[in-house]
């Protein structure tokens, strides 16, 4: 297969640049209002697939447009950095052979299908989900389909891309199964590694047959 590389990653950057200012914003803000904050753009199970409501102060924005808005706010310091390292880290990798168009779109449809399978699998939850993670996991899954081979750091410890994705993937099924962290959307994060590796294999580019000399 042929990949067309760009080392300009401007949509990365884009990206990450959003979720900082809006966390910087986040950061100017007490608690109490960074909790109003975080339940007008979060994303709200109950309120997306329900008839709940907010109250008016808090109803700011259309339940159906926290799908996205939910992608570029973040709980702390520790939740955006890991985030953003990961963006950075395998986002350059797709934005560079897929071109920034295709790259985005895997990138907001991965981010939209994690919220709403979490929202799917917990119906009547009233808890906001925030945060980039379902999209940054569709990101994942693309880089892995793009070079499974891939050497990465794992909680610094180097090992082949599919072994750590494999301990990934088992770390997620233990903590739902157990319920371990249930702060965390798990869900959103296989819901948006699942739309990333489909999504990579719809849009990759076809592959280039060998043209003969003659």
């Amino acid at each position: 297969m042929s990949w067309r590389f760009d080392n300009r990653p401007v949509a990365t950057i884009v990206l990450i640049g959003a979720c900082v200012l809006v966390f910087l914003y986040q950061m100017t803000l007490s608690g109490l209002e960074n909790g109003r904050f975080i339940y007008q753009t979060g994303l709200i199970p109950i309120r997306l697939l329900g008839d709940a409501e907010l109250p008016p102060t808090l109803d700011t924005i259309p339940a159906w447009a926290t799908v996205v808005t939910s992608m570029f706010v973040h709980s702390g310091v520790a939740h955006i950095i890991v985030n953003m390292i990961v963006l950075v880290s395998f986002g350059t990798l797709i934005e560079a052979m897929l071109g920034r168009m295709r790259y985005l779109i895997i990138y907001f449809l991965a981010g939209a299908a994690g919220g709403l399978v979490h929202a799917f699998v917990m119906p009547t939850s009233e808890a906001p989900v925030i945060g980039a993670s379902g999209a940054i996991s569709g990101i994942m899954a693309a880089a892995f389909l793009a070079a499974p081979k891939m050497r990465i750091l794992l909680f610094i410890v180097p090992m082949p891309f599919y072994v750590a994705i494999f301990l990934i993937l088992g770390a997620h099924a233990v903590a739902i199964v157990t319920d371990w962290e249930p702060g965390i959307a798990w869900w959103a994060h296989l819901g948006g590694f699942a739309a990333g590796a489909l999504l990579f294999v719809l849009l990759r580019p076809p592959p280039r047959r060998a043209v003969p000399f003659t």
